[in-house]
């Protein structure tokens, strides 16, 4: 028996028994409801709508006093239409009222968990075991279309935990890690340092996949250009995090010798939509989530809204997610039923640069910034290669807590040299898309 045979058929399904987990379950259930027609898939979606509806109407208090306010009541809510006149949750609205966003007779575990703030307003919500094992789930099915199988050595160019983590949770991911076959590598401080490491390590390791932030990628490929090295055996890539445009993804498929497949997503929802192998627009995972822009009318993009349909616990429903996107219900050549996103505006984050010639990623911030509890909103300048302005509008003071963890945090990556500096305001501008700019780099 192969590994990924072992892992499907015998590891994971004993793991959900031991822990009475269900991912085994959603992710056989995934790959079957990927190919029923559209219309069975929004017949199912509005099953679990209305069914997750009437849990909010009848436990969720900020959610229920908002409707009410609205003048929707359960009763109303018979039709996709009626759907769309419940007002959206914003992320605002998550911050100031979190707990009573929660369910009042949900039994289960709340898992605490926050966003990067990647639109410049960081998140803290909860999610509950069923949700994440269904997001979970997405993501491997979203990952499988580049022609990955779970239980491949897939290799990550990806972020650091911040902050200290216990040895019970290293432990605990490094089991997961070996059991899933992921060599997962820090790459917020980059330079041909890391990169030759990165070659050595992936030479050893041999993965299948590659997933990587867009610019972590992005500078790696270059690399390997530029030394005139390849990884042997790397069948596909997969870009997460950050905007994938043409230009990029025709240098990263250069450089690794392998098709780059685009994926959408955020910490709230996991995965939200992926390319298949006809790259033709980004499957929404529907059986997951209801995705639908906020003028459905519009032919140019507008905001996406986004509807957790599993998470119990903390309801999201219709949420504003900040970023950009169209959708289409045409169907795809691969047959899948699933709608696409064929358009996704998304974050604007600048990559930075260190007084030493690394680069660090514009993602760095949001990852750091979301352990910083006094943050409502943010922006990060570079003035100088040794000096950076974090912009902030504040509840209240930063505590020891939240200084030590920046000094150490920025200090770490960008040298102790580096200067840094938190100035108080009271808003942070937009772009002229009515976006905020989360990152803004120097000019090289």
């Amino acid at each position: 028996m192969t590994y990924p045979r072992l892992l499907e058929s015998i590891l994971l399904p004993a793991h959900d028994r031991a822990r009475g987990r269900h991912y085994s379950e959603r992710r056989r259930s995934l790959a079957r409801s990927q190919w029923w027609t559209p219309r069975r898939l929004r017949d199912f979606q509005w099953m679990e709508l209305k069914a997750l509806l009437a849990h909010v109407f009848e436990s969720v208090p900020y959610l229920k006093e908002k409707y009410r306010a609205a003048g929707m009541t359960w009763g109303d809510l018979r039709s996709w239409d009626d759907f769309r006149r419940l007002p959206p949750l914003t992320r605002a609205e998550v911050n100031a009222h979190g707990r009573d966003l929660c369910s009042t007779t949900y039994t289960g575990r709340l898992l605490p968990h926050a966003t990067g703030g990647s639109t410049g307003v960081p998140t803290r919500f909860f999610r509950t075991y069923e949700s994440y094992d269904w997001r979970t789930a997405a993501k491997d099915r979203a990952y499988g279309w580049s022609g990955w199988r779970l239980g491949q050595r897939a290799m990550y160019l990806w972020g650091a935990p911040v902050g200290n983590v216990s040895r019970r949770q290293m432990l605990k991911t490094r089991a997961y890690e070996a059991m899933q076959r992921q060599l997962v590598i820090n790459t917020f401080s980059q330079s041909d340092a890391l990169w030759a490491d990165v070659l050595a390590r992936a030479l050893r390791f041999r993965p299948v996949l590659i997933v990587g932030y867009v610019s972590s990628l992005e500078a790696f490929a270059d690399y390997l250009r530029r030394m005139q090295r390849t990884i042997p055996g790397v069948a596909c890539a997969i870009a997460a995090a950050e905007p994938l445009h043409a230009d990029a993804r025709q240098r990263i498929e250069q450089g690794l010798g392998a098709p780059l497949f685009n994926t959408y997503g955020s910490r709230e929802f996991m995965s939200i939509a992926a390319e298949c192998d006809y790259r033709n627009g980004l499957h929404i995972h529907a059986e997951n989530l209801v995705v639908e822009t906020r003028d459905p009318d519009d032919h140019a993009a507008s905001e996406l809204l986004v509807t957790d349909l599993h998470n119990y616990g903390m309801p999201f429903v219709r949420y504003a997610s900040g970023d950009l996107g169209r959708i289409t219900h045409d169907l795809c050549a691969c047959g899948r039923g699933l709608p696409r996103l064929d358009r996704i505006e998304g974050r604007a984050v600048d990559a930075l640069r260190t007084s030493d010639g690394r680069t660090v990623p514009g993602e760095f911030f949001p990852h750091l910034l979301k352990e910083i509890p006094e943050l409502a909103e943010y922006r990060v300048e570079q003035k100088s290669l040794d000096h950076l302005v974090i912009s902030a509008v504040l509840t209240h003071a930063l505590s020891e807590r939240s200084e030590a963890l920046l000094r150490r945090e920025i200090g770490a990556i960008f040298g102790p040299g580096t200067a840094w500096e938190v100035q108080r305001v009271d808003r942070i501008p937009r772009l002229n898309s009515g976006k905020r700019r989360v990152t803004v780099g120097i000019e090289a």
